[in-house]
């Protein structure tokens, strides 16, 4: 028995054509006429189509499969190994066994070794030998939720006239921008679901699930929270307990991971993403291995904070902050190891001034001498021992030289 005809619609030269095929109809028209198979086709007169000829005439049969086809590009197949996985993970479960959790193990090749929780490389080339960073293993292997990101478009320092505001930037890989939950407005408990690398910040980030409604968002991932864990968002207030139950207790409540006021955060307590407004966004200690330390809150008025740098800041106590320090603190011993690496982050070459001619720059010319000059921007400002800092903001109650010099 043959199998059925089909005819789908091309174009050919702008005018509308019928190519009748087998089932299976060739890789090009199913990869350029998807979008033509789902509208109605309403042809123009020419050679192959008469004016007197009409679509009713014409058996016209398109199968689902051919509308939902897409390029075997984007096509995903299930490898043999996985087969045989799936085949065993379903054995074991009809047998009521509990499948081994599959852990990628920490190991040693010709190339790298781990030491702690940094991957050291070792030096088979010039541009290894020095190169180091923290340890990935536990960080989601795939690509990050669509919906919740968008391409990045890098604009080489240019500002709106084309003309450079910021140097040394330029090229770089290509990247997406995740739309992190800054504000931490909805309330309920958190399924942390899986741990994710950023490409535009030094922290890593929790994929965060609503239990209640099943919404993705991304969080900054503090230290010691794991998939599996529930995180929740008080930033409203602490709910009041209802008749004949129990206040939430202070373990529960002080937990990492948990945003909320700073008047509902105890003294002492190590925070992160502070915000600076009653219903702003979180906008201090979001880097890797950033925190600061609660000093005073009360249940109204401004709270004192001491971040990292030692400077104590006055903020609003009903700002949110996130109980804990932010992940990832190993980056800072992380080293590049080669000029590339910086490359491929965007960042272009610093030429030194005294390599420069004078009219470029002035500490160029004369040999290496800069003719007695204090070390200058290109734009002739000072730049070293040169106090940039005029008067103290209202609030900032410590700065940093205060607090360095160990002054009240």
């Amino acid at each position: 028995m043959s199998p059925p005809m089909v005819f789908v619609a091309a174009r050919c030269g702008g005018r509308p054509i019928l190519t009748s095929f087998g089932q299976r109809p060739p890789q090009l028209i199913r990869r350029q006429l998807v979008h033509s198979l789902t509208t109605p086709l309403i042809p123009k007169p020419c050679a192959h189509f008469p004016r007197t000829s009409t679509l009713r005439s014409i058996p016209l049969f398109i199968p689902n499969a051919i509308l939902q086809v897409r390029h075997r590009t984007y096509r995903k197949k299930i490898t043999k190994p996985q087969k045989r996985y799936f085949k065993w993970v379903e054995r074991l479960k009809a047998e009521g066994l509990e499948p081994p959790k599959v852990e990628r193990p920490v190991m040693e090749n010709r190339f790298w070794k781990v030491v702690g929780n940094m991957k050291i490389y070792k030096p088979v080339s010039p541009g290894s030998r020095n190169r180091r960073h923290p340890t990935r293993f536990h960080l989601w292997r795939g690509g990050c939720i669509q919906r919740l990101s968008y391409g990045k478009r890098s604009t080489g320092g240019r500002n709106n006239t084309g003309k450079i505001t910021v140097r040394h930037r330029g090229g770089g890989h290509k990247k997406r921008v995740r739309m992190i939950d800054f504000h931490r407005t909805t309330p309920g408990p958190h399924e942390v679901v899986r741990l994710e690398y950023d490409p535009n910040r030094s922290a890593e980030l929790a994929l965060l699930r609503n239990l209640s409604t099943n919404e993705f968002s991304y969080i900054i991932r503090p230290a010691d929270v794991n998939p599996g864990d529930i995180v929740q968002s008080w930033r409203e207030g602490i709910p009041q307990p209802a008749a004949g139950e129990d206040p939430i207790p202070k373990n529960q409540m002080i937990k990492k991971g948990n945003c909320l006021m700073l008047k509902d955060i105890p003294v002492g307590t190590e925070i992160h993403c502070i915000g600076l407004k009653a219903d702003g966004p979180a906008k201090l200690c979001r880097s890797a291995g950033a925190s600061g330390q609660l000093l005073f809150a009360g249940q109204e008025g401004m709270a004192q904070v001491r971040l990292s740098s030692k400077e104590v800041r006055l903020i609003p106590v009903d700002a949110c902050a996130t109980i804990g320090v932010v992940g990832n603190e190993a980056h800072q011993h992380r080293n590049w190891g080669k000029a590339g690496a910086r490359r491929r982050k965007g960042i272009r070459p610093t030429v030194r001034g005294i390599a420069m001619s004078p009219v470029d720059h002035p500490h160029g010319g004369g040999g290496k001498s800069k003719g007695g000059k204090d070390p200058r921007s290109p734009w002739g400002w000072k730049t070293k021992g040169w106090k940039t800092v005029r008067r103290k903001k209202w609030y900032v109650v410590k700065t940093k030289r205060e607090a360095k010099l160990g002054r009240s």
